[in-house]
Formats: structure tokens, sequence, C-alpha cells
């Protein structure tokens, strides 16, 4: 008898332990979503990737993006959960500073949110530092921009005598010291070099002629310039007459002659024009770092 009821506690015991195991394993599995925040630069690059969204279960899921702001920026990897660029145009700093989304997954018990910050970059037609950026270097910390105005339509190069002054330099970040030799030479009057070397503009007294470098990029982005300038108060750039659409640059081609750009046909002479028969436009620029 007492051999009976030991068993039958011993079969009662294995019964519970045997039930309590399988009910553990059929409890469900809790799996969430991990939200996602991260800092990239604007204007990626279609297809460039931002980031993964994370479970706190190794668990094969079904990702999807239930919305997004703004619409069609993002898609995402339905197996693996990476987020990548589908329309690089909307990572614009100066319309959509932050990009956002909501992640699903099938059997995630939440959904995660998405936060994109974008970095600001320094683009040609910002207006910024004094004026309308038109060159950036490859690094985004250094550039040139142009006043939103210019500074005269119609002065001499010269200061009324034919010399060399030396400011033969032709590239983009020589206009600085092609007019610091210009004044140097011919000294105080009005002249293209000098109206740039003594103005002041939006807080700023360091512009310069540029170079016929510097200028020939002024007229390669002249359309997005224009618009910026006479978003601020500016003037396009003359380009609607032959020669009255000609700016004077800081290269020196010879004695009596220095370089010119006209922006009705983009025209620019390597001979020069006459420093001291031909009156011309002046658009000041100057340059800015972000050290």
């Amino acid at each position: 008898m007492k051999s009976a009821i030991k068993f039958t506690k011993t079969l009662f015991l294995t019964l519970l332990i045997i039930t309590y195991s399988c009910s553990k394993d059929d409890d469900p599995i809790v799996i969430n979503l991990q939200n996602l925040e991260v800092t990239i630069d604007e204007n990626p690059t279609v297809g460039q990737v931002v980031g993964t969204i994370e479970s706190d279960n190794n668990v094969s899921l079904t990702f999807n993006i239930t919305s997004q702001t703004p619409s069609g920026a993002l898609e995402i990897n339905e197996n693996t959960g990476e987020l990548t660029v589908a329309d690089a145009s909307l990572f614009d700093f100066e319309t959509n500073p932050i990009i956002t989304a909501i992640i699903a997954a099938d059997k995630a018990q939440n959904t995660a949110t998405v936060t994109i910050n974008l970095e600001d970059k320094h683009e040609v037609g910002e207006y910024k530092f004094g004026g309308v950026i038109f060159w950036v270097n490859t690094s985004g910390d250094e550039g040139l921009v142009c006043a939103v105005s210019d500074q005269s339509l119609g002065i001499r190069w010269y200061n009324g005598t034919n010399v060399s002054t030396g400011a033969t330099a032709l590239e983009i970040g020589t206009g600085q010291v092609n007019t610091t030799a210009i004044v140097n030479v011919q000294g105080v009057g009005s002249y293209a070099a000098q109206i740039c070397n003594d103005l002041s503009l939006n807080n700023y007294d360091d512009w310069f002629l540029p170079s016929i470098g510097e200028l020939q990029e002024i007229y390669n982005n002249k359309e997005i310039i224009n618009t910026t300038c006479l978003q601020n108060s500016g003037t396009a750039l003359e380009e609607t007459a032959y020669w009255s659409s000609a700016y004077w640059s800081s290269t020196e081609s010879s004695n009596d002659s220095a370089r010119i750009l006209r922006f009705s046909d983009g025209y620019n002479s390597p001979q020069g024009f006459g420093k001291g028969i031909n009156n011309l436009n002046v658009r000041a620029v100057r340059a800015w770092t972000d050290f």
C-alpha cells in the first residue's frame, strides 16, 4: 500500500514538472524594436545606408515603414531592417533638417521611431559669410562668396597709368593676392581693385577683385547666384547686353590689359582688354573658412 502511495506521489510530481515545462515552452517570445537616432551630412547619395533597426531578440523579422516625414525619403530592407536613402533631394538641411519614420515588424510588440538629424553643409548658392557662396573646397570648410550687388557698372582697371602690377595669377584662391599687388603698385584712387579693397559690406572688410578663375566660377553658377542675390535685396549679374555684361578680373594680361569675362555669352579672352579705355563692371568677392 505504501509503495502504491509513493508511486502515485512520484507520478504526480513528474506530471506537474512536465506540465510546468510545457507551459514555459509555450509562453510567447516578447520582441521589442529599438529606436534609432543618427546624424548624417545633408545631401547624401541614393542608396546610402543611414542605420539599421535592431530588436532585443535574435529572431527573424519582417520590417516595414508605416509612416515617414517627408514621404518617400527612406526605404527599408524588409529582411534586415537596414534603412537607406530613397530620395536624396529630400535630405536638404534648409528644407528638412530632421527626417523621421515609424518602423514596424511582424512578431514585435512595439514600433521603432527613427530620427535622422541632418548636418548643415555649405553649398553653392547659399547666402552666408556676407554674400552668395559660389565655390566650396572638397572638404567643405573653405570657400568664396560674391557680393549680392555690383560695386560698379563702369570703372577702369588702372589708376591712370599703364604699369605692370605683377597680378598675373589665374586660379581660384588667388584673387586676394592679385588685388593686394594691384593696390600696392597703383596706390590710392578710383579703379576696379581699389573699390573692392575699400569695400565694407555686411560686417566684412576683406573683399577683393576676383581672379579670372574665380570670375569664371561665378559665371558657371550665375543662375543660382542671381536667384539668391534677388532674394537678399541684391541685383542679378549683368548679362543682357554685349559689352555691358563684361566684368573685370584681377588677373593682368600685360602692362596695358587685364582679363575680363563677358556674362552674356561667357567670352573670356586671354589677351585681355585695355585697362584704361574700357569701363566695365565689378563684383567683389571674399574668402571664408569654417575652421
